[in-house]
């Protein structure tokens, strides 16, 4: 289905941009577009917000397991690189409402790897056979990369600090097995962890559990695969912390985009909120060591 279709302009540069939910694929496009290139973007139906549409140079949706829907829709414009951008969680696989393609069932038939890495791996090796390259989703995102700097105008008291730390410790281990990027700790214990819900509500349901004055820890995995799910924090994400009384946000620097980051910081600095990122090793480092 064609929603919007502008002009060809054939001596653009073109890139190919798969769609999910949130704001990333809204700033990937816009980056893209500011850098001269003809974004032609691929919505994933019940994901992506349709608005997308007015901002790219041509739009079109699939369901999620049309997979080769997808493949003839990015070839019809001759589309060789393409950037996955938003959220689309494993829940879909226990949706009984999604049908799978032929292309899409033989992937999921025949991969032992159901891990992100491992089922979008499989994706971007179908997409390569038919002349399409997956390439990083932060290509165009480059000034969004969070640094290893605290970002707000408060950094992390000494009980923060001690929860970042350890929470680090614990969210990788649990992104290495793909549990989720994101915990929840306050005062060294555990009280949420992200799994198929997403960041959003393991932050209202750790809310509900231990009330505020808590510490959100996001990573990515240790086998990140760049060119898909990589961590990602936004003004929505913000505001849930807000209201559930979040009084720091740890993000793993170098591997997770920040949406917006001059209203990010705003936010945050109005809700009295301490943003870091964190380099990964000196997540890891000895306890007497400065987070940043």
């Amino acid at each position: 289905m064609t929603a919007v279709s502008s002009a060809v302009h054939p001596a653009r540069a073109r890139i190919g941009l798969i769609a999910g939910s949130g704001q990333f694929p809204f700033q990937v496009a816009a980056e893209a577009r500011r850098q001269g290139l003809e974004v032609i973007a691929v919505g994933l139906r019940g994901w992506v917000d349709p608005k997308l549409a007015e901002h790219v140079d041509t739009y079109e949706e699939v369901s999620v397991g049309e997979l080769g829907q997808l493949i003839r829709q990015l070839k019809s414009h001759a589309v060789t690189r393409v950037i996955m951008a938003g959220k689309v969680t494993k829940q879909v696989l226990f949706d009984a409402g999604v049908s799978f393609d032929p292309e899409t069932l033989d992937i999921i038939r025949t991969i032992k790897d159901f891990s992100v890495n491992g089922l979008l791996g499989a994706v971007a090796a179908r997409l390569f056979e038919q002349g399409i390259t997956l390439i990083d989703s932060s290509t165009y995102m480059q000034d969004a990369i969070c640094p290893a700097a605290v970002l707000t105008s408060r950094g992390p008291t000494p009980q923060e600090d001690a929860d970042i730390r350890f929470g680090f410790e614990v969210a990788r281990t649990l992104a290495a097995w793909d549990v989720g990027q994101a915990i929840v700790v306050r005062c060294g214990v555990v009280v949420a962890v992200e799994a198929l819900e997403g960041t959003d509500a393991a932050i209202r349901r750790a809310h509900a559990l231990a009330g505020a004055e808590l510490v959100v820890i996001k990573t990515a995995s240790p086998k990140q695969d760049r060119r898909f799910d990589l961590p990602v924090i936004g003004p929505d994400t913000l505001a849930t912390a807000k209201a559930a009384g979040v009084s720091c946000i740890a993000i793993e620097a170098g591997s997770t985009v920040l949406l917006n980051r001059v209203e990010l910081v705003r936010l945050a600095d109005a809700a009295k909120l301490c943003l870091v990122g964190v380099a990964p090793a000196t997540a890891r480092a000895p306890a007497e060591s400065p987070i940043v």
